[in-house]
């Protein structure tokens, strides 16, 4: 990474629910006075407990609701100031971006990360500005969802305005469903606007995801979606993304339309990822799901690593730290695919030992933990593919499918229940 000459160290604030095992701030930020606040864990404590590069830390539970997060950060900014603070985790982008504007500190605006969190506002700017979006509405009201609905026969689909990992996202139809979601999730009187509801639009997904940098597109990669998330999640069936090749027209439509997109919202100043989600509507062409101001789950980062040669999270890191990114390949090259499969946690796992060496397989990780998966990224099992193109690397997929449901087997036959 290019070298900065500073008259001072710097000192930077990281908050951070990722692993820290994985995501090793304090060797990305070796030249800089990096104070963590992190997510309290098991393995949080055991990496703090040996050799780290951190100046200070602190570790708190309840990460995504606890506010003594926040309170910590500006207490520590009264003694001795931050020049950056840095998050990753989606659920943190909001946070960051109110301390920044409380504290007076650079770095991605309070509305430039709503825009890219709320889902509301994302596709509300983004349908201003011409680009295509499915029709919505915000949930002020269960008059307001029923009447929605009543125009939409064909069901519509009800979510989080700040929502993630398809959690509690849900595809109703008719009013006798919808009466039983109400009832189920208790709504709030005076605060109901939690929910977006908008037209159910049953097309493939195309993931895109990259680098951005002040509004324009520093790198960027498009694949497909073999299933929806949503679907992955309800039917705990496995689900991947297999990049397309250079020239699938699917991939130039998609990149022009994250070209408008990006100049539709507050983009951040900063080098920062991104992962859009689009509707491949096969009239219309893209039309926005939504898109998030941090790296893809799954393999993603893995993919662009072999694909585009950058670590999207470091990348990211050291862009909120101010630091430029050099960029070796904007878009991937021809020749060569890549594409990966999560598992998601079920009833069902595979026998102690066992592994996938099929060919094409170049990573097969698999985490033992019965039960069933809450959210998108609760996976027991994850896979990256390589081919030469888009086609080859579904035939991997297919493979690991097929080997998938040959040697998968309930937890009770397994001798785990």
């Amino acid at each position: 990474m290019a070298e900065l000459i500073r008259e001072r160290p710097r000192r930077v604030a990281v908050l951070s629910k990722k692993p820290l095992t994985t995501h090793r701030y304090d060797r990305w930020l070796s030249e800089f006075r990096t104070t963590l606040f992190a997510e309290d864990t098991p393995a949080s404590r055991t990496l703090l407990s040996g050799e780290h590069q951190y100046s200070t830390w602190h570790l708190f539970p309840d990460w995504k609701r606890n506010r003594a997060v926040d309170q910590a950060v500006a207490a520590e900014h009264a003694e001795q100031p931050f020049d950056r603070i840095i998050a990753l985790s989606e659920c943190d982008l909001v946070r960051a971006a109110e301390l920044r504007d409380y504290l007076d500190i650079p770095g991605q605006s309070l509305a430039s990360a709503t825009a890219f969190r709320n889902k509301s506002v994302m596709k509300s700017l983004a349908g201003r500005a011409g680009l295509r979006i499915p029709e919505h509405r915000l949930v002020d009201s269960i008059a307001t969802l029923m009447d929605f609905a009543d125009n939409h026969p064909d069901g519509v689909v009800v979510k989080p305005v700040d929502g993630s990992g398809s959690v509690g996202v849900v595809v109703l139809h008719g009013r006798t469903e919808i009466e039983a979601w109400a009832h189920s999730r208790a709504l709030s009187s005076d605060d109901p606007a939690d929910y977006l509801v908008e037209e159910w639009v049953a097309t493939p997904m195309l993931s895109v995801d990259g680098l951005m940098r002040a509004g324009r597109v520093q790198a960027v990669m498009v694949g497909a979606y073999t299933r929806t998330c949503l679907h992955s999640l309800v039917e705990l069936e496995p689900h991947g993304i297999l990049l397309l090749d250079a020239d699938d027209p699917r991939a130039a439509s998609a990149r022009d339309y994250l070209d408008r997109l990006l100049r539709a919202l507050p983009a951040p100043e900063e080098t920062m990822s991104f992962h859009c989600e689009l509707f491949d509507h096969p009239r219309h062409g893209p039309i926005l799901c939504e898109i998030a101001c941090r790296t893809g789950g799954g393999n993603v980062n893995l993919i662009a690593r072999e694909a585009l040669g950058i670590d999207l999270d470091q990348a990211c890191c050291l862009g909120q730290a101010s630091i430029d990114v050099p960029v070796e390949r904007t878009m991937p090259e021809s020749g060569r695919c890549y594409g990966d499969i999560v598992v998601p946690r079920s009833p069902r796992s595979l026998p102690v030992g066992l592994r996938c060496d099929l060919p094409g397989v170049i990573r097969f990780h698999r985490k033992d933990r019965p039960g069933r998966a809450a959210k998108v990224s609760d996976y027991v099992i994850d896979a990256l593919l390589a081919d030469d193109d888009h086609v080859g690397v579904r035939r991997v997929y297919d493979s690991v499918i097929e080997w998938l449901d040959e040697h998968m087997l309930p937890e009770s036959a397994n001798g785990r229940c």
